[in-house]
């Protein structure tokens, strides 16, 4: 257990001695401990230390263990912490009647210290998945609540495009149609991209994308980013630069790295105001041997606060563009996963009004 986050068990016995044993075991295993000596004061430090499980003694002075579980389970605050009772009761009413309580489990007196330090390990790491999993469900949901939404746009702009063209097709002559197609288009390639984006996610999530390291010419793969995303910088009247070396080789899964680049030139060409410029580079590290593989933008840039949060999790951030255009954030979250398979960092300097830089390292062939 790293120091940051060792879990905090809280005790809550009137017998000091007690306190005392049960602290040193907790300490001795890895735990961060704070203790009280009654119902009632663990009812008031609760809400302020957040802790991850509480060891509830139940034969107390004034507020018994019973009445104190009760109260933390009714507490919207406090309901989902774990509640092990400590007692020396071994009636089968007392041990239902803790479990009726919300208990996840109960330790009888005398404490045997493996046994304590066994099952406060097992209801913490079951908390903590609890947790995991419950905000992985929030974020995907908000994920896909996204993507549905930025499907519906370009979707719908394409099914009343056809409907008009199919209507008026007699009427209308070449000239009025190629700007309809070219429309077309250019929202059918905007919806691929985010439907490749998903289905590389989706299986890099479901555990069955393969990384295979192999060495390739890094210039190659930025020079097909460029015929990919090229028109999109066209129509925004923005300098885009391969400035990678011809004869530089990087080991990695080229497919991801071809990915990452056409997902990082992407963003910094929807980021950039017309006339911007748009660059891909390397820094070359003989020390360490790795390249440091840089996607510059002359773009609007972003705040502290934003670059903080930026690789925080499953958060997207979906900003328009300089020019309206949409996003998902899909294809950042998807560059900062497939960097981590390298063993690599995805890392970002930027400022306001200045541009952006996306970086990360790749060893060298």
């Amino acid at each position: 257990m790293t120091k940051e986050k060792r879990p905090l068990i809280l005790i809550v016995d009137d017998v000091a001695r007690n306190l005392q044993i049960l602290g040193s075991f907790l300490r001795e295993a890895g735990y961060d401990v704070s203790a009280v000596t009654s119902g009632k004061q663990a009812l008031e430090i609760t809400n302020d230390v957040h802790p991850d499980l509480i060891l509830l003694d139940i034969m107390m002075p004034e507020l018994d263990g019973f009445e104190t579980c009760r109260r933390l389970k009714d507490d919207d605050a406090t309901r989902e912490i774990p509640v092990i009772f400590l007692t020396a009761k071994t009636a089968e009413e007392d041990i239902l009647r803790g479990f009726e309580l919300g208990a996840v489990d109960y330790i009888t007196k005398p404490f045997q210290r493996r046994e304590l330090i066994k099952r406060v390990h097992v209801h913490v790491e079951l908390r903590r998945s609890r947790e995991e999993l419950a905000r992985m469900v929030i974020e995907k949901d908000k994920l896909f609540s996204i993507i549905a939404h930025d499907l519906r746009g370009p979707l719908g702009s394409f099914m009343s495009i056809a409907d008009y063209v199919t209507e008026h097709l007699d009427e209308l002559d070449i000239a009025e149609l190629k700007p309809l197609f070219r429309e077309m288009r250019q929202t059918s390639k905007s919806v691929y991209g985010l439907l490749e984006n998903l289905l590389d996610w989706s299986r890099i999530q479901l555990g069955t994308v393969h990384f295979h390291s192999q060495a390739f010419p890094l210039h190659a793969v930025a020079t097909n980013v460029v015929s990919v995303v090229g028109m999109q910088a066209k129509r925004k009247e923005l300098t885009l630069e391969n400035l990678i070396p011809e004869d530089l080789n990087v080991c990695g899964d080229k497919r991801m790295i071809s990915t990452v680049l056409r997902n990082l030139v992407s963003n910094a060409i929807k980021y950039t105001p017309r006339g911007g410029h748009v660059t891909m580079e390397v820094e070359t590290h003989d020390t360490t041997g790795q390249i440091t593989v840089l996607v510059r933008d002359t773009g609007v840039g972003m705040s502290e606060e934003i670059q903080s949060s930026l690789f925080n999790g499953l958060q997207l951030h979906s900003l328009p563009g300089t020019e309206k255009e949409k996003g998902t954030g899909l294809g950042l979250l998807l560059c900062r996963e497939m960097i981590a398979m390298h063993g690599q960092k995805l890392m970002v300097e930027s400022a306001i009004g200045e541009g952006s830089t996306f970086s990360f390292s790749l060893e060298a062939a």
